[in-house]
Formats: C-alpha cells, structure tokens, sequence
C-alpha cells in the first residue's frame, strides 16, 4: 500500500525562496548585492552634496569648486539611477519572471507526482488553488515582491542608521519627532494593510469566475456551443456582473482606506514642518551653517522615508509568506510514496485476479463496485459490458492503480499490485481510457513520450498505417512532428475525434504493455473505420491479455468471455454464444436491443 502523509512543514517561506532562487540561477545574489549598495549610497549623494554647494555659495563662492561639485552630484546621480534603473529590469526580467516560472512548473510537477484519486479531493483541489495563489504577483507579490521588499529593508535600515548617527551629531530632539511619525504611522499602515487583505480575499473569488469566463469567451473549444445555443449574451452579462462586482469591492475598499491615507500624508507634513522649524533656530542661533540645514533636513526625511520604507516592507513580507506559505505546504507537502519495491517478472505471463474487490470513490458513501471477484487468465480477450454507471471503468481505473480499492485486493501473479515497484507495474499496461488526452505536442511526441528523439520516424509508420492514420499523417507538411491542435503553434493541425482516438490507441500499443485495456475505443470513430480496427483487433492482441469495454456489443464476438456489470456487480459472465441464450439475461437484452437498432 502507498505511504500517505502530509507534512509539518517548517521551512519559513523566505529561506525557501531564496534557496529556490539559489537553485534556480547562482547569478543572482553578486547582481543582487550590487543593487542594495547602489540603493544605499542614493540618499547620501541627496544629503552631502547640496550641504557642499550651499557651503561654498555662502564661503569662498569659487566657481571652479561649485562646478567641479555640481558636475560629481550629477554624474553621480545620473550613474546610481542608471544602474539601479539597469538592476530592476535585469533582475525582474531575466530572474524574478523566471523563478516565478520554475516555481509554477513546481506546481505542476507536484500535481503529476500525487495520487491520482486526489484530483477528486477538495482538500488537494483547493491546495492547489491556493499554491498557484501563492506565486501570483497579485496577490503574493511573487518573487519580484518578496526580493525588492528585502531590498528596501536592507538598504533602509543602514540609511536610517548612518543618517541618525549624523544627525545625533547635532542634535537629537528631531529624533523625538520621528519616533512620533513612526508609531503613528504604524498604526495607520496596519490598518491600511488589513483592508487591502481583505480586499483581496474578495477579490480572489470573485477574479476566479471572472477569468474562467474570459477564457470561455476565447477559447475556439466552447465556440460551437456557444454559437448553437445562443450563449454569448449570457456569458458576456454575467462578464460584466462580476466586473461589476470587482469595481465594487475596490470602491468600498478604497473608500475604507481614504482616511487612513490621509492621516498618514498629515502625520508626514507636520513631522516635516516641525523638523524644518527646529533646524531653522539652529541656524538663527549660529550653531549650524546653512548647508548643515539643507543636509540635516534631508537626513531627517530620509529617516522618516526610511522607517516607513521598512515598515510598509516587513508588512509586504508578512502578506507574501502568508500566500506562499501555502505553495509550500502544496509542494513540499502531501507526500504520496508508493511501497511497493516488487519488480513485475511477467516472463511466465500474467494473470489477473480481483478478489472480493468493493470500492467507493472518495467523499461517495454509494459503492461504485460491490465483492467482485474474478480471475483474467494469460492471453485472454475479455469483453466487459454494462449499462452507464454499472461500474465498467471503475473496474479498469483500479487495476490501473488510479484508485486503491475500499475492501479486497487486486492481485498480478498472486502478488498485490501495490506491492509492484510503480514504474515497474506501470510498464505491463497500455491503456486507452475513453476520456483520453492528447497533448498540444507533435504526433511523434504523443505517441512515444519517453525520449521520442531516440526513435526514427519510419519505425512508427507500420504503427501508424495499422491504426488508419497514415493516409493523414502524409497529409501533413510536417508529417510525424505536427503539432496537435493549435495551443502554441499555428502550425499544427486540429483532429477530428475519431483521429484523435486513432492516435491514443497507437501510444497504446506502441508502449506494448503484455496488458492492453481499451475502454469505448471506437466511440469516435465512424462504421467504416469501426469495421477496420475490429478486424484487426486478433492482430493487435496477438500475445497479449485484452480487456475490452464497449457499448457496442458487436465487438463482444471477438472476444473469449464477457463479464457483465450492474449496479457495480458481475451479474453474468461466459462466452458470447453462452449469454445469449440465457433467459432474460441482460447481456441478451441488451445484445438484441441493438441487433434491432442497427438491423
């Protein structure tokens, strides 16, 4: 049986993210490093070099100096905002845009690697949900958000330090008004960041449905069904509803944070004036010149600039590890190990046996199947036939291991299969479910997704030609390496159903797993095409065990025996000659209904 545990995880989202950029690409931190110092040395360049101007206007007035200070201010500046400038857009666009990618495709790594019945789980549904949330710039800020916000705090916590240490060399009564600005801002931007919290809470719900829509609205898929049934207007009214909704929440929001905004703008403009007035009687007084002035000024601003800056920082970061909390809990968490270390020895053959299996699909309290039991002998062509809902894929989605069965076992060889290495039992099934998908990469590469580069194309023609694709794939310019549907690349092409479903079944029978399951594999096809793959179907099970589900019961002849399901029990099983002549039998029932459909 599999290891199921979720667990405790413990890594504080910041060390995990600044290991995952570390892992991502080591280039960042020296270019990172860069840009905190250039931010730090900024204010300074602002603080020193007016106080030298002013200074000299006043003293010798030597044009020469003012020049030669006037032209270092400038180039100075120009140099620092250029290469921070430089900075931000190298570091968003080459690293930040990056890592988010990495971290998403971590998203769905960890959804590949899950127990497949999870994808029915609302826990595991709704962890995913907010995984993604988790690395979205707009909710979290990202990874974009979680380094500037780092930045800002380092740089301003050693701006605010040297600039109060020059500014104690004066005086410290402006220090007082500062403490003052700081507490009362605190309060306002806490306040400011518990109703942008719960702005985006609404949001995010509300964003869901909106961008579900939107991409209903474009994508060609739904175009068919909205066209046919006059769904546009609907859909577009109910666009508009929730833009309507969006706008609602953001003005009541807005209106909500207006006083605490406007508290903090006073709070800034008194603490400016009152500091302006205590530097202006230090120069009345003689005590400091001028220049002292304009560079004390500055330096009490950049304080006050400085501590907002980290506050409103620190703040940033709480709401980034509260979202990215969760993409870590989703991707480092919900561990699913599968026990099993048995490699499957299939050199004797294989022989199938359910015994005594029940099962019910998770949060279901209905048995979708109820004490099957029954042996598939090596080589056997079986044939499982039933009304919708009697349990038939249920039947192969468990011997596939998709699911784990409520009560009994499955046994390959009279060994578990879930004491199987995975990879090792994965290897004995080809599989063709009736809800199949093709991926939006070439034929090829659906047809071999494991290394396709390692295989010549001729090697797949005699496959392709035996499923009935050759005729198209010649068709095509690209041949074999033309893209499925039109995702990303215009130059593929858009398969109709029935080749789709030709598609699937040569991935199946290229993989040549000794067991090969088909569920409703001509429901896309027409009769022609029908026809020719049961006629061929002796020739694609040669040596291998068959379980074949089909509402077309014609098929049935082809096969060596046929359970029939009801109600998620075998209700009869034996040959097609032998149900047929069972009095009432429902495979008989069913078998005649169509002879009269299709006679």
């Amino acid at each position: 049986m599999r290891n199921e545990e979720k667990n405790n995880i413990k890594t504080h989202p910041i060390k995990y993210f600044a290991a995952a950029m570390k892992k991502y690409k080591k280039g960042f931190y020296p270019l990172y490093a860069i840009l905190i110092i250039s931010m730090m040395i900024q204010p300074f360049i602002n603080m020193f070099a007016p106080r030298m101007m002013i200074d000299e206007i006043m003293g010798n007035m030597d044009l020469r100096v003012l020049i030669r200070i006037a032209a270092v201010m400038v180039f100075a500046d120009f140099a620092i905002k250029v290469l921070t400038g430089y900075l931000f857009i190298e570091l968003d666009k080459v690293y930040y845009q990056g890592l988010n990618r990495f971290l998403e495709a971590g998203v769905g790594r960890k959804s590949m690697e899950l127990k497949y019945e999870t994808t029915e789980n609302k826990e595991i549904l709704d962890s995913l949900a907010d995984a993604r949330t988790g690395i979205d710039e707009s909710y979290s800020g990202g990874s974009k958000g979680l380094f500037e916000s780092l930045a800002g705090i380092i740089s301003s916590i050693v701006v605010l330090v040297l600039s109060a240490v020059l500014v104690l060399g004066y005086t410290w009564i402006p220090l007082i008004l500062v403490l003052v600005n700081v507490i009362l801002n605190t309060f306002f931007e806490n306040r400011l960041n518990k109703i942008k919290m719960d702005q985006i809470a609404l949001l995010a719900k509300n964003d869901r449905a909106y961008f579900y829509l939107l991409h209903g609205l474009s994508d060609i898929k739904y175009g068919k069904d909205i066209r046919l049934f006059g769904a546009k207007d609907m859909m577009l009214g109910r666009v508009d509803e929730f833009n309507d909704r969006q706008s609602e929440i953001n003005r009541s929001h807005a209106k909500s944070a207006l006083k605490y905004v406007t508290g903090s703008k006073i709070n800034l403009a008194v603490t400016a004036a009152l500091t302006y007035l205590i530097f202006a009687m230090m120069v009345i007084r003689g005590e400091i010149s001028i220049g002292d002035f304009t560079m004390l000024s500055t330096a009490v601003t950049t304080i006050v600039a400085s501590i907002n800056t980290v506050l409103g920082k620190m703040l940033e970061l709480k709401k980034f590890c509260g979202y990215t909390d969760k993409y870590i809990r989703y991707v480092e968490g919900n561990i699913y190990n599968e026990k099993g270390d048995k490699l499957a020895d299939v050199s004797n053959g294989v022989v199938i046996e359910f015994k005594n299996v029940s099962f019910r699909y998770p949060g279901s309290s209905a048995y979708a199947l109820k004490n099957v039991s029954t042996v598939i002998r090596n080589g056997e062509k079986l044939s499982v036939v039933g009304l919708n809902g009697a349990g038939k894929t249920t039947f192969i989605k468990l011997l596939c291991r998709l699911y784990e069965p409520t009560d009994g076992e499955i046994l390959v060889n009279g060994v578990s299969i879930f004491d199987y290495e995975y990879g090792s039992y994965m290897k004995l099934l080809s599989v063709v479910f009736q809800d199949f998908c093709l991926l939006g990469f070439s034929i090829k590469e659906n047809l071999i997704c494991d290394k396709p580069d390692t295989v010549d194309d001729a090697e797949l023609m005699p496959l392709i030609e035996r499923v009935g694709l050759k005729e198209k794939v010649d068709s095509l310019p690209m041949g074999l390496m033309t893209p499925v549907f039109r995702y990303y690349d215009q130059s593929g092409f858009e398969p109709s159903g029935g080749e789709q479903q030709k598609i699937a079944m040569a991935r199946a029978l290229y993989k040549d797993g000794p067991v090969l399951i088909l569920d409703e594999p001509t429901a896309a096809l027409d009769p022609v095409a029908e026809k020719e793959i049961y006629e061929q179907f002796g020739s694609m099970v040669t040596g291998k065990t068959a379980i074949f589900i089909s509402h077309r019961l014609a098929s049935c002849k082809f096969c060596d025996r046929l359970l029939v399901f009801k109600d998620g029990e075998i209700v009869e099983s034996g040959t097609h000659e032998s149900l047929l002549v069972i009095p009432d039998g429902l495979y008989a029932r069913m078998y005649r209904s169509q002879e009269k459909m299709y006679s």
